[in-house]
């Protein structure tokens, strides 16, 4: 199904397109202001994390909230909803160690051998057995995700009038910046923890792109028959 704006959502494209550019601004100015209280905002456990997890999870119940509403308007249950809603609680709760200094939990066991923070979440174990960063991981295939695949899906649908993948559902372009400054954030560039800032803008998009598709469902797509072809009124990648 191919995500874009129409009259009815035309106002989330218009703040979506600077919306990334602009907090990109503001994180810029309190960095060079006051990098004291920038390192403050960004550091574990800060007022960033606990926002990135908060829109992980809220973006996963939405998503969970979308494959419902398909299931009730149309019968079937959408696999990439069902495995979005998954991945963003799993992704919520690696955010935060699965609320382990919240709980003040000891690391013990595999996490206390392997985990290169000391921390009890899997992707810092990950990254201790096998010596690859995985924010390297995540800024490859959500830059790929959110900013080469709505491209290529809306080249294919202007020359074929069809989707390359079906039920595969990828952000709408008015996103395709937020994915991006992500994913060079992610880089950790200039303090060391600039990754925190690209976590919380790649939560911005989920949870967005999420509210979309909540709303494309309002309008009536998501028909188990309304994949190949595309039709004339189905939704586009031109906005």
């Amino acid at each position: 199904m191919a995500l874009t704006h129409n009259s009815e959502t035309g106002s989330i494209p218009k703040w979506g397109l600077y919306l990334f550019p602009i907090l990109t601004v503001i994180f810029a100015a309190f960095y060079l202001i006051d990098e004291t209280f920038y390192r403050s905002l960004i550091k574990e456990d800060s007022i960033i994390e606990w926002l990135t997890f908060f829109l992980l999870i809220t973006a996963g119940f939405v998503s969970l909230l979308v494959a419902l509403k398909i299931w009730k308007k149309h019968q079937y249950l959408h696999w990439f909803f069902i495995l979005f809603f998954g991945f963003n609680i799993l992704a919520g709760l690696e955010e935060i160690s699965w609320g382990q200094r919240v709980f003040e939990v000891e690391t013990t066991g595999v996490f206390h051998k392997y985990s290169d923070q000391n921390e009890i979440n899997l992707h810092n174990t990950f990254q201790g057995i096998f010596h690859i960063k995985t924010k390297h991981i995540a800024l490859l295939v959500l830059f790929i995700y959110g900013c080469i695949l709505p491209g290529l899906m809306r080249n294919q649908n202007q020359q074929n009038g069809k989707i390359l993948l079906k039920q595969f559902i990828v952000p709408p372009l008015f996103l395709r910046s937020g994915f991006a400054i992500a994913a060079l954030l992610m880089l950790d560039f200039q303090t060391g923890h600039e990754e925190e800032v690209g976590e919380f803008f790649f939560g911005i998009c989920f949870f967005i792109m999420m509210l979309w598709n909540l709303t494309l469902v309002k309008q009536g797509y998501f028909r188990s028959d309304d994949y190949f072809p595309i039709s004339k009124s189905n939704p586009s990648f031109s906005e």
